[in-house]
C-alpha cells in the first residue's frame, strides 16, 4: 500500500517536472506553423516567382508528351573569321529562340500587372539546341549565361550571345581571289520533329546583318537561312534543322599588291634577259635574281596556306612553272654566253647564215648584227687582198708564173661575228617562244 503511494507520488512530481518541456514545445510547434514575418516587403516578382518556381521541373518538356514544343530561332551575325589551316569558320552572333512554356504562365493582375519576368537561363526548361557541324564538341558552352524573359502567356524569350567554330571545306583553289561557302547546322540533339519542332524566328529568308562589324579579309555577300527537316534511316518521324549559309568573298587588293606584283616582275625579267647582247654575263644574274624572288614566295605560300591534297592554289601552280621557265632560260643563256664568247675554228654554215642575214634576221631584229657580220666581212675581204703576197719564180728551165697566197688570220673575227648572231637569234627565238609560254600560263591559271 505504501509501496503504490510512493509510486503515485513519483509519477506526480515527473509530470510537474515535465509540463513546462511540454508547454514550450506545443508552443514551439504553434510558432513554426505560423510564418515569420520578413526583415524587408517582398515584391510582386518575388511572389510570382515563388509561385510559379516552387515545384518547376526544368528537365522536363514544358508540353503534354503528344503535343509538340515549337521553338522559333533566328540569328544576328556581329562578326567572322577564316582559318585556312584548320579549314574552320568562327562566327559571333547573337542567337534568338522563343517558345511557349505553358507552366510558366500567371495572371498579370494577381502580381500588380507584372507583365515580364527576368528568369536565370539555368532555372527553366530550355531546348537543346546544338550545332551539328560544329568543330568542338562541346558545343553545350557556346551559349552565354544570359537571362530569359517570361511573359504572361508563357512565351520564353532567350536572346544569348554565341560564338560557333563551323568546319568548312575550304576550295582555295583560286586564291587570294576566292570565294568560299559554309554553312552552320542546328538542330535538336535528342528530340525529334514531334516532340520538338524547329520554325524560323520571323518568317524571312535572309540572317539579320545589321550589327555586322566589317572584317578586314572577308565580306559576306549573301546569308540565307532555311528550316529543313530530314528523315534518317533508323526512324520514322522528321528531325527538322535550322541551317545558315553563308556566302564569303575574300577582300584582295593588298593581295593584289604582295604576290600578283611580283609574278609580273618575274616576267619582265625573264623577257629582258633576251635581250641583253648574247655575250653580256649579267644574263645570269637576272635569271639567278627571278629564281629566287620565285623561291622566298613559295617559302611563303608554305607558311600561309595549308598542305592541301586536292585544289592546289593557282598562284602556286604559276609561281611553280614561272620556276621552270626560269631555270630553262638560265641554261639558254649559258648556252648563247658560250656560242658568243667560244673561239670557233670552224665557220657557221653558209644556209643558216644566209637564213639569218635574210628576212628572218629583220624579222627578229637582228639588223644591228647582220650589219657588223657584212661589215666586219667586207673589212676581212680587204685585208686579205693587201695580205696576198705573189711572188714571180722565174727558172731557167721554165717561164711559168707561180702565185702563191698565203691566207691571214683576219678571217677570225668574220667567223666568231657569224656565232655571234647566231646567238643574238637564239635569243630573239626564245623571246617569242617565252612570251607566248607566259601569255598561256596567264591564261589557264587565270580561269
Amino acid at each position: 500500500m505504501a509501496t503504490n503511494m510512493i509510486k503515485s507520488k513519483i509519477i506526480f512530481v515527473l509530470m510537474l517536472f515535465q509540463y513546462p518541456y511540454v508547454k514550450s514545445a506545443q508552443s514551439g510547434f504553434t510558432t513554426t506553423k505560423l510564418s515569420p514575418q520578413p526583415l524587408w516587403n517582398s515584391t510582386h516578382t518575388d511572389k510570382l516567382r515563388q509561385d510559379l518556381l516552387l515545384n518547376y521541373d526544368k528537365f522536363a518538356r514544358p508540353s503534354q508528351h503528344f503535343n509538340a514544343t515549337q521553338v522559333r530561332l533566328g540569328m544576328s551575325i556581329k562578326h567572322i573569321e577564316v582559318n585556312e589551316l584548320k579549314s574552320s569558320l568562327t562566327v559571333y552572333c547573337w542567337l534568338r529562340l522563343v517558345w511557349n512554356d505553358e507552366k510558366l504562365k500567371w495572371n498579370p493582375e494577381e502580381y500588380g500587372n507584372l507583365s515580364v519576368l527576368h528568369l536565370a537561363e539555368h532555372e527553366v526548361w530550355q531546348p537543346d539546341i546544338y550545332l551539328y557541324n560544329g568543330a568542338t564538341t562541346t558545343a553545350i558552352n557556346h551559349f552565354g549565361n544570359t537571362h530569359c524573359l517570361a511573359y504572361p502567356s508563357g512565351e520564353i524569350l532567350w536572346v544569348p550571345p554565341a560564338q560557333f567554330t563551323v568546319l568548312c571545306r575550304l576550295n582555295l583553289r583560286y586564291w587570294p581571289f576566292d570565294t568560299q561557302k559554309c554553312y552552320l547546322k542546328f538542330g535538336s540533339w535528342t528530340y525529334s520533329g514531334d516532340q520538338l519542332d524547329i520554325t524560323n524566328y520571323n518568317n524571312n529568308s535572309e540572317v539579320e546583318l545589321e550589327l555586322l562589324i566589317d572584317n578586314s579579309e572577308w565580306k559576306i555577300t549573301k546569308a540565307e537561312q532555311k528550316i529543313v527537316s530530314t528523315y534518317y534511316e533508323c526512324c520514322q518521324e522528321p528531325y527538322p534543322d535550322f541551317t545558315v549559309y553563308l556566302t564569303l568573298e575574300r577582300i584582295s587588293p593588298s593581295y593584289s599588291s604582295i604576290i600578283v606584283t611580283p609574278a609580273f616582275v618575274v616576267i619582265i625579267l625573264t623577257m629582258l634577259n633576251f635581250w641583253l647582247p648574247p655575250q653580256a654575263g649579267e644574263k645570269i644574274v637576272i635569271n639567278g635574281t627571278a629564281a629566287l624572288i620565285i623561291c622566298l614566295f613559295m617559302l611563303y605560300f608554305t607558311q600561309k596556306l595549308p598542305a592541301m591534297g586536292t585544289h592546289t592554289p593557282l598562284i602556286v601552280l604559276f609561281y611553280t612553272s614561272s620556276l621552270y621557265i626560269v631555270s630553262f632560260s638560265m641554261l639558254g643563256s649559258v648556252v648563247v654566253i658560250t656560242l658568243s664568247r667560244t673561239k670557233h675554228s670552224n665557220t657557221l654554215p653558209w644556209i643558216v647564215k644566209q637564213t639569218l642575214s635574210g628576212k628572218l634576221g629583220k624579222y627578229l631584229g637582228l639588223g644591228v648584227y647582220i650589219q657588223q657580220t657584212k661589215m666586219t666581212s667586207h673589212r676581212v675581204t680587204a685585208e686579205e687582198m693587201r695580205d696576198h703576197q705573189v711572188t714571180d719564180f722565174d727558172d731557167g728551165n721554165s717561164s711559168e708564173e707561180h702565185h702563191i697566197i698565203r691566207p691571214s688570220s683576219s678571217t677570225k673575227p668574220c667567223m666568231q661575228q657569224d656565232w655571234v648572231l647566231l646567238a643574238a637569234a637564239i635569243d630573239r627565238i626564245s623571246f617569242i617562244f617565252y612570251t607566248l609560254l607566259f601569255s598561256i600560263l596567264a591564261i589557264v591559271y587565270a580561269l
